[in-house]
């Protein structure tokens, strides 16, 4: 079995002494004796519990160092900021060997079992540091008794429970300040749950200690000082300091002086209280920004955090001060800096009680001074940040203010208006406590506002609707907006890590800042999906270089800094899937891989084809030049083979076949001795380049491995795959060192930072994450928001009102439009995107599958007060397309897990799975028969027998994706629309191809008939819609005049008289068939609609560009 261990934010303890004693007691109980005759002996869960600053973290991670040779696997985990059960659960069982489920489920529960199950299987042991975290306090509450969790958090019990009683051979190792009550029931002292109490140290060990701070004591004194602090090592290494500084080292003065005192200094939060008392005002500011950020920072970081700013020296002399009293920690190697938790707990609640009084004075002095959270912190540290200092102070304040919270905040707003030349956190903490307020709502609406002429440093606005509201004239600076991105297909580091770009689904390449992660530019000019992404690093003589690959046949070279795209390089005869750059010293040469199986050589000096490299049988995925030995590229393909080329003849010189099925990613490893490879197989394999053998497979991936990277040092393998997940795999040993879990969907391409500390990934999911490659900690999110309209559908039951139209929507929501009225009521419940739309013909219920893999069954016979009656669960993956059969009692979806479900309408139960596709299912259709139609990434079309779910045909005849299939209304015929630009017509009885239609200049992606029959409508990529004689194959007419993107869906009206075609531009556009005009424009507001940022600063153009595009307005702009 190969080991494992993922370390997180364990403590260095290469310095460790004492503790013989217990550290003989706990890996007793850990490793059950001597020899295997004792594993009976060994316990499932230990629990060292000791008061704050004990020593509990380092004789944990002592432990853990002492036995880690004898588990399969190693994870050590803080629960310091109170992540969630779900969260760490999914961290534990990406990073175990788990079952082939590719899905984790949502139930706690569930969870935990499948956890126990991968405990049994290999011997494993988990670290879970700080417990206390979340476990409930008792200060201010009459009857709040230790080892109760908080409200949220009840789950770890059972957790606990389940690991202390259930067999298996792993161990389960806590630190916490109290004892969880599962813990206390099940402990015993012949019981495999045992529980250490952890007193204070020896007299000799505390003398270590103290020395170590500059106090030499020894005999009765040592014995008095130790006793009195209870040999609790952080009140005596504070104390030691105190002696020392106040004290010149005299420790019987020392205790002489708080002998007459009536304080009990023995209580590390009342010897706190009076070590903060003494601290200057600089010590104070450096100790509130310490609790704050909540992890370690750099003093550099520091620095811009203080306002007003203060000197280095002064900074360096403030941070030397608090070091010497024990107040902050550093970091061994980077001198980063930070607090023990027992220290930032206590800051913590001083920082909360100063905001509280300045929100319920309105002074805001230190309100104006310090944030409640920082926008553009970490992910995981600004959620930190909101659960530990805003939610508490939001609780506070409601307990005073209850209902009249909001009215008051807003009124210190006012007030902060008529005074804006006063800089600071004020107006932004107002802002996001207003956010707090609302956030338990589907969205948080600041819709109408007025924060123009404020300062709004640190707000949040991600996922806040902002109609009509101002902020002209406001400062906002370091405050985070939504960006408009489609999904996010490739990204790529500048090779001075300065910079990073994203490729976008929409044809957009974006340029980002790595500091601040700000959007710096936009490229336009590709009309479909940004595949791949290559810098040519800069020189003297040439600048830097950005090249696109996109799936509208061309590569496009940018200068980064000017946005002027130089050439256009056209050749490829399909989708160009990947792009690369040679190394500079030879010239360079960028390649591109295309669907058109070749692979081309370009000079991008001069535009020009230079070589045309054939040999793959299938689509070319990608290429990767050698880091060492320019003119060897490898390449690989859907033909799962990998290739090697020698560009000097053009000839292909190895070829590899390794993988079973198609081979998405290679990359040289730095030192060109090794070639890793990813694939369709689920694997990633190491090649060695002398040998050409496969030397290792890492397997661990429950779907297909899209995108492989190594590191700088070539130490580490990066992979993400379609299952969500990023690995990353240490070379040498072949485990898997940490999985990175927060996407929710595919993650189709990463790339380390060229420091090697930082990884990028980019998902279908609208999001870019950055992650921190040594503890896999989630750095940040840049999240995309879009409108695009995937999905449009006609109510066929008549309403006395007129048309009912719905539409699905990247917002994650379901629009019901009254065309009559205009009226537009939403459908929110879906935790992603929406896909596919369909109406029940029998039923007032209305079907919507999304990106989450939910399908939702809406009872809408009032439209004004529709309810989810349904949520089907089953899918692995996005949801696509849903049908509803003729009688209303079935429901089928087809998903990107490639399977097609049936649902029992009135149950909910899954009654049957149709399994037969190779690729993604794309759309799906009832016949009026019964019988089921099923179009496929694949290019095939299926049909099924519901009745057995068998596939009784597969029509073969497209050369790419088919998106869309439809049944005439007299099921006689199918229709089908396809990625190959064509519609075909398909006879039902024997399977094949009636008639081919051919017009549309790009993708077809949606075909519906006619309720008559007569005729047929297209939606297409090319921004047209179609209408087709079905009698002749003739297009009687082209409706092109409406939108500016990509129509996605088409749908007649129940009568016939009128046509809805939606559209990535955002819009839905109704036609009148008969006289094939437009009708009107429906459009749903955007997340700014209307929003003035006239004046506003603290905004780069292409952030305003964003904004614009989400619908805020700048008077005065030329746009």
């Amino acid at each position: 079995c190969q080991k494992s261990q993922d370390w997180g934010e364990a403590v260095d303890v290469e310095d460790f002494y004492g503790r013989d004693s217990q550290i003989a007691e706990l890996e007793c109980w850990i490793r059950g004796g001597a020899g295997t005759e004792y594993a009976a002996n060994r316990c499932r869960l230990v629990a060292v519990l000791g008061m704050g600053g004990i020593g509990k973290t380092a004789l944990a991670a002592r432990i853990a160092k002492n036995v880690q040779s004898e588990f399969d696997y190693v994870i050590w985990r803080s629960l310091r900021n109170a992540p969630t059960l779900v969260d760490i659960l999914a961290d534990l069982l990406n990073f175990l060997p788990s079952s082939p489920e590719a899905d984790l489920p949502d139930n706690e529960n569930t969870r935990i079992l499948r956890l126990i199950t991968a405990l049994r299987q290999h011997r494993c042991l988990i670290i879970f540091d700080n417990v206390e975290s979340v476990l409930r306090s008792g200060e201010g509450k009459q009857y709040e008794w230790a080892g109760e969790y908080r409200l949220g958090y009840e789950g770890y019990g059972y957790l606990f429970k389940k690991i202390g009683e259930a067999a298996h051979q792993s161990c389960l190792l806590l630190t916490s300040r109290e004892k969880p009550k599962e813990v206390a029931a099940i402990e015993g002292k012949n019981l495999p749950v045992k529980v250490l109490q952890l007193s204070g140290l020896t007299l000799l060990e505390a003398q270590i200690i103290l020395k170590d701070k500059g106090c030499v004591v020894e005999g009765a004194l040592l014995r008095e000082l130790v006793e009195r602090y209870s040999g609790n090592p952080l009140a005596l290494k504070i104390v030691a300091t105190t002696i020392y500084d106040l004290f010149g080292n005299n420790v019987g003065e020392f205790l002489d002086q708080i002998n007459q005192e009536t304080a009990v200094y023995g209580d590390i939060r009342t010897l706190l209280r009076e070590q903060f008392r003494r601290l200057s005002d600089l010590e104070k500011q450096v100790m509130y920004w310490l609790a704050i950020n909540r992890e370690y920072v750099t003093l550099t970081e520091l620095k811009e955090d203080i306002i007003p700013s203060s000197s280095l020296r002064r900074l360096l002399e403030a941070i030397e001060s608090l070091w010497r009293r024990s107040l902050i920690e550093r970091e061994v190697n980077s001198g980063r800096l930070r607090q023990q938790s027992v220290v930032m707990e206590y800051v913590t609640e001083k920082a909360i009680e100063q905001f509280c009084t300045d929100f319920t004075k309105g002074e805001m002095d230190f309100a104006n001074t310090y944030p409640l959270i920082k926008a553009r912190s970490l992910d995981y540290i600004r959620l930190s940040q909101q659960q530990h200092i805003l939610q508490p102070v939001i609780r506070n304040l409601l307990n005073i203010y209850d209902q009249e919270l909001d009215v008051h905040l807003r009124r210190i707003i006012s007030v902060l208006q008529a005074h804006p030349s006063k800089k600071g956190y004020a107006a932004g903490n107002l802002i996001n406590l207003l956010c707090q307020l609302q956030s338990g709502q589907s969205r948080i609406d600041l819709s109408g506002r007025d924060f123009s002429d404020l300062t709004i440093w640190q707000a949040d606005f991600k996922d806040v609707r902002l109609h009509n509201t101002s902020f002209a004239n406001a400062d906002v600076t370091g405050s985070v907006f939504a960006e408009t991105m489609a999904s996010l297909v490739s990204v790529n580091f500048s090779p001075d890590g300065a910079y990073f770009a994203t490729g976008v689904g929409d044809g957009e390449v974006r340029l980002w800042q790595v500091d601040g992660n700000k959007q710096i530019q936009i490229y336009r000019g590709h009309t479909a999906w940004v595949w791949s992404l290559a810098f040519r690093e800069e020189s003297a003589l040439t600048p830097l270089l950005l090249a696109s690959a996109s799936a509208d046949y061309t590569v496009r070279v940018w200068d980064v800094f000017t946005e002027e795209c130089l050439y256009v390089l056209r050749g490829h005869t399909s989708k160009v899937y990947a792009v690369a750059f040679s190394p500079i010293a030879q010239g360079g040469i960028l390649a591109s891989g295309s669907q058109d199986c070749t692979i081309k050589l370009w000079d991008v000096t001069k535009g020009e084809c230079l070589q045309t490299l054939t040999g793959h049988t299938d689509w070319v995925l990608s290429v990767a030049f050698s880091p060492i030995t320019p003119q060897v590229l490898a390449s690989s393909s859907t033909d799962g083979t990998i290739k090697f080329w020698d560009l000097t003849t053009g000839k292909c010189t190895h070829s590899l076949n390794g993988h079973k099925g198609q081979v998405y990613s290679v990359v040289f490893s730095p030192d060109h001795k090794t070639l890793a490879s990813c694939g369709e197989d689920q694997t990633v394999k190491i090649w060695d380049l002398h040998t050409f053998q496969c030397l290792k497979t890492f397997s661990g991936h429950k779907q297909k491995v899209y995108s492989v990277r190594f590191s700088p040092d070539g130490k580490i393998i990066a992979s993400s795959s379609e299952d969500r997940t990023i690995k990353l795999w240490d070379l040498n040993t072949g485990a898997c060192k940490s999985s990175l879990t927060g996407h929710i969907s595919q993650v189709w391409s990463i790339d380390f930072h060229p420091a090697g500390e930082m990884l990028i990934s980019s998902s279908d999911d609208q999001t870019a994450r950055l992650w921190d490659v040594n503890t896999g900690n989630q750095l940040n999110v840049l999240q995309g928001y879009t409108c695009a309209i995937y999905a449009v559908a006609f109510s066929p039951i008549p309403r006395n009102q007129g048309l009912l139209l719905a539409t699905a929507s990247d917002d994650h929501s379901v629009h019901l439009w009254d065309l009559n009225t205009g009226h537009c009521h939403s459908l929110r419940g879906h935790k992603g995107r929406i896909r596919g739309l369909a109406f029940s013909e029998q039923e007032p219920l209305l079907a919507s599958g999304a990106g989450d893999g939910s399908v939702k069954i809406w009872d809408i016979s009032e439209i004004n007060h529709t309810k989810c009656l349904q949520t089907l669960r089953g899918h692995k993956n996005w949801v696509w397309g849903v049908a509803f059969s003729p009688d209303g009692q079935t429901l089928a979806s087809c998903s990107e897990d490639r399977t097609l479900r049936l649902w029992d309408i009135g149950t909910g139960r899954c009654l049957r799975v149709l399994e037969g596709h190779t690729h993604w299912i794309w759309t799906v259709a009832f016949n009026k028969n019964g019988q089921i139609a099923s179009g496929s990434g694949d290019g095939t079309v299926k049909l099924w027998d519901v009745s057995t779910g068998k596939c009784l045909q597969t029509l073969i005849g497209h050369t790419d994706f088919v998106w869309s299939v439809a049944f005439s209304p007299d099921g006689q015929i199918l229709a089908s629309g396809s990625e190959d630009r064509t519609i075909k017509f398909w006879d039902l009885q024997t399977g094949k191809c009636l008639q081919t239609l051919e017009g549309h200049t790009q993708e077809i992606f949606s075909v519906v008939f006619s309720p008559d029959g007569r005729m047929l409508a297209s939606g297409s990529g090319d921004r047209t819609v179609k209408l087709w004689q079905v009698s002749t194959g003739i297009c009687q007419d082209t409706l092109k005049r409406g939108h500016t993107d990509r129509i996605r869906s088409v749908a007649f009206s129940p009568d016939g008289q009128t046509l809805a075609s939606g559209s990535e531009d955002e819009t839905v556009q109704l036609w009148d068939v008969q006289k094939c005009s437009r009708l009107k424009q429906i459009k749903s507001d955007r997340l700014y609609e209307g929003m003035e940022i006239t004046g506003t600063t603290g905004l780069t153009d292409a952030q305003k560009a964003s904004l614009k595009a989400l619908g805020a307005v700048e008077v005065g702009s030329d746009d």
